[in-house]
């Protein structure tokens, strides 16, 4: 803390009479007037150290207690001996620090010196000798500006220390252009003895084909407070050995003698530089390489693309007949093997369809081989026309073709075979003329073979060309499928009742004949494509009345208390849902009507009539039996 104190002391000596005026009672309370406001701690004594005077501030910075004051201004001896007691002038005897204060008081000598009080706050202490005898003695809390003093101090040592090792070249520039100041790191840089750096033009320093653009660069920079200058440059060293340097430079307004000066820093970056122009020679390489990769990438593609075609060409070979276009045998018995093991675990109908086209060798032997390849690959076109888009065309062998139908029963391999057949005989082949074609339909059965399976459709297309030829047979190998083999006949595709399905009770008899005539009724809207419009309300009749048979039905069975009531009624709701959910997407239009009626007429009226429901007509006549 400063204050004028200092600036008066000269004019303390002309104050000869200060005493004199002081013990004035006239004059006692101006002077008490002009120290109270003064920035600085006041005292003033006589010769005989006896107190005239003190302001408010030497009390406060001294921290006296009032009670020293009270009465009469205190001696200096008093005031020495309580400083001495409360520790101001450190370890000893207080009577005998006391009395060296005063021993030093009464030399009357001009003194100056600093004291840290126990708070650690410091005081600058400054006593004058009066001439007329006595002394007047000013206090000044120095405390901030010492620690300023050191704050600075250890700044300025930081300063310096990070200056003097600095990876960087860090100096100055004045402006005339010379170097001012510099560190160490900027001689062993520049490979030049510091001393010598000192003093010499900047721009000595530089590439000489850049020294005059550096020249008018600094200049302007110099004159004008422009930004941070941040630019690469060109150096040379002292041994004629170059190197690339950052610069950035600062604009100092005021360096020496008010005039504008540069601080710069400097850091090595030949290292970079080489790197990047590595990196530019690199990237160019790898510019032609990449060109080259991305040639060879197209012919690869190219290659690639030929194989891919060559690829696809060879399996199309193995999975097609080359003549007609159709599945090869291999293919069609991975889908067989497929079909098979849907069935299994999802229960999904699957049937297959042998064809054989009839007295084909008589069209090679009369024709021509020629002929012969075009009336089947003619075939293949007839038949695709008539199949749906899940079913699969192959071809076995010679004249021989099979239909694999996923998800179909019997019934609706039976319907597309008819179809087939009768393109086929209405169909006038070029050269050939008209011809007919044989088919054995046979459904898979649970857990058989595909060799059993090939083998009952083989067995059936036998029969159909034993029997006459251009006609479609189903296999019919158990005793419960020649039953439902019977329902069928053939020439005019409709289910026939005959007394053997008969149950005893005349009721459900009647029932089941009237669900046999509506299955014949929808049979003929499918074979004559008949609209949906026309179609669905004869389907909505036989859901109809196939929902009271099975109410009648089950009151008959619980009536004469078969055993098997829970679980046959358990499957008349299992159908009634099935056949709900399938009306219910045929009227939406995400199903076909074959399909629907295979489960129907085939699944419902057929099958489950002649399956099932004969337990129950067995039972009932075990009980009329007991009651005879």
């Amino acid at each position: 803390m400063t204050c004028g104190c200092r600036d008066q002391r000269a004019e303390i000596g002309d104050l000869g009479h200060l005493l004199v005026l002081a013990k004035s009672p006239e004059c006692q309370h101006i002077i008490q007037s002009i120290i109270d406001h003064l920035p600085c701690g006041v005292t003033l004594f006589d010769q005989n150290l006896e107190m005239i005077a003190c302001n408010g501030l030497f009390r406060r910075l001294l921290d006296f207690p009032a009670t020293l004051f009270e009465g009469s201004l205190p001696s200096m001896k008093s005031l020495a001996l309580f400083n001495a007691q409360r520790g101001e002038y450190g370890p000893g005897d207080p009577a005998e620090l006391a009395g060296q204060v005063v021993q030093r008081a009464m030399a009357m000598k001009p003194h100056q010196f600093e004291r840290i009080r126990p708070d650690g706050t410091i005081l600058e202490i400054s006593g004058q000798p009066l001439p007329s005898g006595g002394f007047i003695t000013l206090y000044t809390d120095i405390t901030e500006r010492r620690e300023a003093e050191e704050t600075l101090r250890d700044k300025e040592g930081l300063l310096r220390l990070i200056f003097d090792n600095s990876s960087v070249a860090i100096f100055t520039i004045d402006s005339s252009g010379r170097i001012g100041a510099a560190n160490q790191r900027m001689a062993e840089m520049f490979m030049m003895p510091l001393e010598s750096l000192i003093g010499m033009e900047y721009v000595d320093l530089v590439d000489p084909g850049e020294q005059e653009a550096a020249r008018k660069n600094m200049a302007d920079h110099l004159i004008q407070d422009r930004p941070n200058v941040n630019l690469e440059r060109h150096y040379w060293r002292s041994n004629g050995t170059a190197f690339w340097g950052q610069l950035t430079a600062s604009h100092m307004p005021a360096y020496k003698d008010g005039h504008a000066g540069l601080v710069c820093v400097v850091s090595d970056i030949t290292e970079r530089k080489i790197a990047e122009q590595h990196l530019a020679e690199r990237s160019h390489e790898l510019e032609v390489l990449n060109l080259e990769l991305t040639k060879a990438v197209e012919a690869l593609a190219a290659s690639n693309a030929e194989l891919v075609a060559a690829r696809e060409e060879l399996e199309h070979l193995a999975r097609h007949d080359t003549l007609t276009g159709a599945w090869s045998r291999s293919r069609i018995e991975e889908s067989v093997r497929q079909e098979m093991l849907r069935n299994s675990r999802y229960g999904h109908p699957v049937s297959l369809i042998f064809i054989d086209l009839d007295h084909f060798k008589r069209i090679n032997d009369g024709y021509g081989h020629a002929v012969g390849d075009e009336v089947l690959k003619s075939f293949c076109d007839i038949a695709q026309k008539c199949m749906r888009s899940t079913d699969l065309l192959g071809r076995w062998g010679g004249e021989e073709f099979v239909i694999v139908t996923p998800n179909s029963g019997l019934m609706i391999a039976i319907l597309l075979a008819e179809r087939i057949r009768k393109a086929v005989m209405a169909y006038d082949f070029p050269v050939a003329g008209h011809i007919t074609a044989s088919f054995g339909v046979a459904e898979y059965r649970e857990n058989e073979t595909w060799e059993s399976w090939l083998c009952r459709s083989d067995a059936a297309l036998y029969a159909a060309k034993e029997g006459g030829r251009n006609r479609v047979i189903t296999d019919a190998c158990e005793a419960d499928e020649a039953d439902e083999a019977e329902l069928l006949d053939l020439s005019f595709l409709r289910l026939v009742w005959r007394s053997t399905y008969e149950s005893g009770l005349a009721a459900i008899d009647a029932q089941h004949r009237n669900l046999f005539e509506h299955a014949n009724n929808l049979l003929t809207s499918v074979i004559g494509e008949r609209p949906k419009d026309e179609v669905l309300p004869q389907i909505e009749s036989l859901v109809m009345d196939l929902l009271e048979h099975f109410r009648d039905e089950e009151a008959a069975f619980r009536s004469i208390g078969y055993p098997g009531a829970d679980e046959h009624a358990q499957i008349h709701q299992g159908l009634i849902d099935r056949a709900g959910e399938l009306v219910e997407n045929f009227a939406s239009g995400e199903l076909a009507l074959g399909d629907l009626f295979n489960f129907l007429a085939y699944d419902v009226v057929a099958k489950h009539m002649l399956s099932e429901d004969r337990k129950f007509f067995g039972h009932l006549q075990a009980v009329r039996d007991t009651a005879v």
